[in-house]
């Protein structure tokens, strides 16, 4: 398990649940660069223990996770009355209307199919979703 930071809440504080290693490694220096607090995990199950421990302003969630799938973490995050404002943006390679039809159901602030943003845009996208939210 990663490290997770001691704040409570901050309204730049994102949680990053993404498997990929390397794409987390990018996020988490981009967002840094322009003034986020960011915490990595690579699972859904590790994304609950890092909710017990503080507040994200937001949730950057990837849906094809090892164990727990993003949707489930999603779903099982809105049923708990301490996570279920928490704001969450899905970033996935999977675009179908199926699946954005389902996490639109829980409230998702967008949902952004990675083949279609570059890495810089996608921070720019995330980015201004915490500011106008």
């Amino acid at each position: 398990m990663r490290k997770v930071s001691k704040i409570k809440k901050s309204p730049k504080h994102i949680l990053v649940i993404e498997d990929n290693e390397s794409l987390s490694k990018i996020i988490r220096l981009k967002l840094e660069k322009i003034g986020y607090h960011v915490d990595l995990c690579e699972s859904a199950e590790e994304g609950l223990e890092i909710l017990k421990k503080c507040e994200p302003s937001l949730i950057w969630l990837d849906i094809y996770l090892p164990g727990m799938s993003g949707l489930q973490f999603l779903e099982k995050i809105r049923k708990n009355k301490k996570t279920k404002n928490i704001k969450v943006a899905v970033v996935s390679v999977s675009g179908s209307n199926k699946k954005i039809e389902f996490a639109q159901k829980f409230s998702i602030l967008d949902y952004f199919v990675k083949s279609n943003y570059k890495i810089d845009e996608l921070i720019e996208e995330i980015s201004k979703i915490i500011e106008i939210s």
